[in-house]
């Protein structure tokens, strides 16, 4: 089976739609399909390369000006046909929300049809924190989002989204095509409380503190909300002594070191900036507490990472993280932009030891039902039904 998958960005550039992009790419070529991907350049000018044998079209890219490492896939109408026309794909699995998708929506009903479904990776409400106004023209904003977004949604043969809290909020926005819940997934493998055992390394490679420590896992970037975690900080080390660990990097770390400074925060919280994959689950086998306050989440990878190592985590209720964080059962809910509550569920989970063992435990449980081996059965499955069902033409 040929399959053409359509991603605003490919790692290097990371984020958790362009890792899961390439895990699932790279699994379905592991399986005998032929897969290219198509997505933004992360130099600027176009160009072809290779990722453990998915072809990648990278495609001409501009600038950013709210992610500098995230920069836009610029292609035509006539360029997106063409390379579909090469491709000859029985189906197409789009993971952008924006301009390819857009392209790809006119694809049907103009030259040729091929199975297209979509993954959504977004709410609108995300556009909201990139426009500097009061709340009522956000709230316009955010309607106008919507509209536009069902409108392209809807014309496609099938859509996926992350979790079943997504699924529903565009159901009651009008979605009316089928559609289908598949986890983002991960590698329970390598995400687990128990390791090789040599990984004592990390302490040393990132200069661990002693702990307790609560770990932060994602971009550095407005709409991720870690200035409310940092502020949430302040009032836990006034009692006692606990570090914030920040994996990830951003343009909004300079924000953010500006206001670990300004509460007098240098010592207890660490920038640990990029941290390779081969790092990562160690990182969390030495962490405490994991903390989200991104009030966008459609599920959250690093929460998923958390939740199969074994860790009690804290979230804000929005959003879908509701559905891997379950209150007082595997970790604490709070309310969004409520440091104080933060830090309440903090404290509460550092003072009491078997709370936090129970905690960790009821989050194996959840975590070991995102296994990636799931998600990639659920995407060919449903590859192989498209792809029977609607017999690609052009």
């Amino acid at each position: 089976m040929k399959i053409l998958m359509l991603s605003h960005g490919y790692p290097p550039v990371i984020s958790g739609v362009t890792l899961v992009v390439q895990k699932v790419a790279r699994e379905m070529v592991r399986r005998g399909h032929e897969v290219t991907v198509v997505t933004a350049s992360d130099r600027g000018p176009a160009y072809e390369d290779q990722d453990q044998g998915v072809k990648l079209m990278r495609v001409h890219s501009r600038p950013n000006p709210f992610w500098s490492e995230g920069r836009f896939p610029i292609i035509s109408y006539d360029r997106l046909i063409e390379i579909v026309m090469d491709v000859e794909p029985d189906v197409i699995n789009t993971h952008d929300s924006a301009l390819l998708s857009v392209h790809l929506h006119r694809l049907e009903r103009d030259k040729c049809h091929v199975p297209e479904l979509l993954t959504c990776h977004y709410l609108p409400r995300f556009v909201t924190y990139y426009v500097h106004a009061g709340n009522v023209v956000q709230r316009v904003v955010e309607d106008i989002a919507w509209d536009v977004t069902m409108r392209m949604i809807n014309g496609f043969d099938h859509v996926i989204f992350p979790t079943q809290t997504q699924q529903q909020a565009f159901i009651e926005e009008g979605l009316n095509k089928p559609s289908t819940v598949i986890s983002n997934g991960l590698d329970t493998g390598r995400y687990n409380p128990t390791g090789p055992g040599d990984e004592e390394y990390v302490v040393a490679r990132y200069d661990l503190p002693p702990g307790p420590r609560v770990l932060v896992v994602g971009r550095l970037a407005k709409d991720k909300k870690i200035d409310v975690v940092v502020r949430a900080m302040k009032d836990v080390t006034s009692s006692q002594e606990a570090y914030l660990l920040l994996v990830g990097r951003g343009d909004d770390r300079e924000r953010l070191e500006e206001l670990v400074d300004s509460l007098d925060l240098r010592e207890y919280v660490r920038f640990l900036g990029f941290v390779p994959e081969e790092d990562l689950p160690a990182l969390y086998r030495y962490s405490d507490i994991f903390a989200i306050a991104s009030d966008v989440e459609v599920q959250s990878i690093p929460t998923l990472q958390a939740a199969a190592t074994g860790l009690p985590i804290v979230a804000v209720e929005a959003a879908a993280l509701p559905e891997l964080v379950q209150n007082n059962t595997n970790g604490h809910l709070v309310p969004p932009d409520d440091p104080n509550a933060l830090a309440t569920a903090i404290r509460h989970i550092l003072d009491n030891p078997d709370l936090a063992k129970r905690l960790g435990e009821a989050s194996l449980e959840i975590g070991r039902r995102h296994a990636d081996e799931e998600t990639f059965d659920a995407y060919e499955k449903l590859y192989r039904a498209y792809s029977q069902k609607i017999p690609a033409r052009c």
